[in-house]
This record gives C-alpha cells, structure tokens and sequence, in this order.
C-alpha cells in the first residue's frame, strides 16, 4: 500500500512537472522492487520528458515483460515509437492494445491516425476482423475495419463497416460525420442522410453536420459557412502539418513553383504578397525569398496561431478572405497566392471581383482549386467532402466578369486521398497592365 501511495505521489510530481522529485521517488520504488511494472513505466515517460527517447522505450518495454496486458503502457510505448519516426513498430504496440483492451479509445484513435502510412492494410484487417467477431458492436473496430477497407479498394465492405461503426456509436462521436460523409461519397447517401439527421438532432448546434447534410441532401450551396470553416480548422490545427504530410500533399509545392518562375522572369521580389487561407503557413517559407512583405489571411485562430510560430509572415490577419480584399487596403498587392482554399467557396464571382480591386495593376493570383472534370450548370459542385471543386471555364469566366485575365492553367494531382488521387488545378489570373 505505500508503494501505491508512493507512486500517486510521484504521478503528481511528474505532471505538475517536477520531474527531479518524481523521478526520486521512481527510484524509491524500483529499488524496493526493480521489477515494479508501474515504476518502469512511469520512469519511462519521465525519461521521455526529460528527452532520453531510447531509455524510455527500453523502461517501458522492461514494464511490458511483466505485465504485458497494461494497455496505457502498450499505447503510450506506441505515442514515444510514432514520435521517434517508427510508425510501423508503433502501431503494433497499439494494435497489441486493443487486443487486450477491445475498447481503448486512445488506442483505436491513434491506429486510425497511423494507418494512412503504414500500408499493412491487409495485416490490419485481419486483426480487426477478428476483434469485431469478438465485439461485433465495437464501434471503433467498425471504424478502423472500414478504413482498411477503403484502402484496399473494397468499397462496399468499407461502406458497410463505417454503417455499423454509426449505428453502434454514439450519434455525438467525433468521427460520426466524416463515417457518414464517405457513406455518400460511396454511394451510400440515403444512409448519409438518415445518420446525417440523427446527428443534427442529437446536436443542434453541431455546424459540420448541418453543413454536409445540405450538401448530400443537394441543397443550392454557394459556399462554406464561415463558422463551419473556422471551427473545422480550429480543431484540426495541431495534426494539420501531419496529416497533410501523410497525404502526400502536394499544393503548396505546386503554387510555389508558379511563384519562382514569376520572380525568376520578373528578376526581383514581389513587394507587397498576400497569402490567402495561408492557414499554418505551409506555403509562407516557400515564397518568403521571393517577397520583400508577406501577409497571411486566415479565418482560424488556431492555424493563425501555428503560423506565427514560423515568423515568416510579416503580418497575419484573422478573417475571411474576400472580406479581406474588400477592405479599403492602404496598398494593393502585385501577387496574392491561394491554396486549397477556394475549395470552400463555391461561387467565385464575389472573390473575383474583391481580387479585382486588391491588385495591383499587373499584379497576379496563383492559385489551386479541385478540378470539376464534368461540366454543370453552375460550374462548380460541393462533394461529400463538403469540398467545392471547380470548372476551369467558370474560372475563367469569374476572372473575365471582374475583368481580370485568365493567364493560365496546369492540371495536377494536389494529394492522394483514401487510396485515391485528388487532381486539381493550378491557375493564375492577373490584373490588367494600367493603361
């Protein structure tokens, strides 16, 4: 008993972060007993603290060998592994996890968040597969045998298995209304709409489910709702560079390529940028040599906040971007960059004509969108991604109607996606020359 008292006091040292006193008393308890599963462990995650990632594996693992079903241990020995850049050694440490403990939430949540770049889908499944044979009303389990589904290309299994993961969780889950969104993007959207609308009713407030169930529904939708906006990438922030990463994405590189070869024709920096939807600034550093003052507009908080960690920008402003341009400016800017933001914005026509004043005249916009390969009537589709992608001849046709020209475009492939590529344009429009 004054072991366990010993070590909640040694717990609370740690996380009030006085870890000389916690690993004290870590000590204490080791050398009363060296092979005290709750004192390796712990004694690990302050070696990890104090920046010895290799000790604390090894401790961790030592704790492992003697009580191997501890599953905090098991998905915190994953948290180190996964950080230490050995997503596949940890993975298995939080597969072990839910083994043992069907239900870990944490655990479930970080295999999700490592399956994009393992690639042992079909290991994984099989390991699901039989879990939810255990468990057949696990909700994380459907969740995660949907994904690894989607990744080998079996739609319809995926499809079935993220139903079940909605009809066993809670309609309040943090995963509800994206399971539902890749309903409708398979085809599934009168299961989309029937979990969509369980959703709104259990939350009435919740802004990303009001948003994507008017766009599986089919309602007329010009764009994003800014608060939808903001929220969403609010919480996405802090895994925001992350997740990109695993995606492959590719946007900013692309936009950034445009604005070399402008500088390098141009022979100088631009003057006055503006980065639009700069979000945590993943194309700032890209451009920043090119420019002599960089603006970033963003409408979230949270991604305004990551980018002034980079202190690439010059100013950062929080707001909505045509907003933005609207504004009585001191100055206008000779080159505004937008990437992947206009996917949440469907009518450009308001953005063209903001742009059109903001310009400078000569001054450019390079910019990616989603490409819409089918013609519409508007020009543009919001998808079950709650993502617009965009024509090039409505492009080209907002720019002209705000008397800008369309200079040029280039198809690409922005980033792949649940196993798919994401194509998307590169475009530049540019103010005319004065006259």
């Amino acid at each position: 008993m004054q072991s366990d008292e010993r070590l909640q006091e040694a717990i609370s040292a740690h996380r009030s972060g006085d870890l000389a006193t916690a690993q004290d008393i870590y000590l204490e308890i080791l050398g009363d007993n060296p092979e005290n599963p709750d004192g390796l462990h712990f004694l690990g995650l302050l070696h990890f603290d104090a920046g010895h990632s290799d000790s604390a594996i090894e401790l961790i693992r030592r704790s492992l060998e003697v009580n191997a079903r501890n599953t905090s241990a098991l998905n915190n020995l994953g948290n180190i592994l996964k950080l230490t850049g050995e997503p596949k050694a940890a993975l298995a440490a939080y597969v072990q996890a839910v083994e043992y403990e069907s239900r870990h939430p944490e655990a479930w949540k970080n295999i999700n968040v490592l399956l994009r770049n393992t690639g042992d889908y079909e290991g994984l499944l099989a390991i699901v597969s039989e879990i939810v044979r255990l468990d057949p009303e696990n909700p994380d389990a459907w969740h995660t045998h949907g994904i690894a589904n989607l990744f080998l290309g079996n739609k319809e299994e995926a499809a079935d298995s993220l139903n079940k993961s909605l009809e066993f969780d809670s309609p309040t889950s943090p995963h509800a209304v994206w399971r539902a969104r890749i309903l409708a993007a398979e085809g599934r959207e009168d299961l989309a709409l029937k979990h969509l609308e369980r959703i709104v009713e259990a939350d009435p407030d919740n802004k990303a489910a009001q948003y994507h169930l008017a766009a599986v529904r089919g309602d007329e939708l010009e764009g994003a709702p800014e608060d939808y906006v903001a929220g969403h990438f609010d919480k996405f922030a802090a895994s925001f560079d992350e997740v990109l990463e695993n995606l492959g994405y590719r946007a900013p590189d692309l936009v950034a390529e445009d604005v070399v070869t402008l500088a390098t024709e141009k022979a100088g920096k631009f003057e006055n940028v503006v980065d639009l939807g700069c979000g945590t600034g993943l194309c700032g550093p890209l451009i920043r040599d090119h420019c002599v003052k960089l603006t970033g507009v963003d409408l979230s908080k949270g991604m305004m906040e990551k980018a002034a960690e980079l202190e690439t920008y010059d100013f950062l402003v929080e707001g909505e971007l045509v907003a933005f341009l609207s504004y009585d400016l001191p100055t206008r800017f000779d080159l505004a960059v937008c990437v992947d933001t206009l996917c949440y914005i469907g009518n450009l026509k308001p953005f063209m004509d903001a742009l059109a004043k903001a310009l400078k005249p000569g001054g450019r916009l390079v910019a990616s969108v989603e490409h819409l390969e089918d013609s519409t009537a508007q020009g543009f589709r919001v998808d079950s991604s709650g993502r617009y992608a965009h024509t090039p001849d409505y492009i080209r046709k907002c720019a002209e109607d705000a008397s800008l020209i369309y200079a040029q475009d280039r198809k690409e492939v922005l980033r792949r996606e649940l196993g798919q590529d994401v194509h998307g344009l590169i475009f530049q429009v540019m103010a005319p020359e004065a006259a």
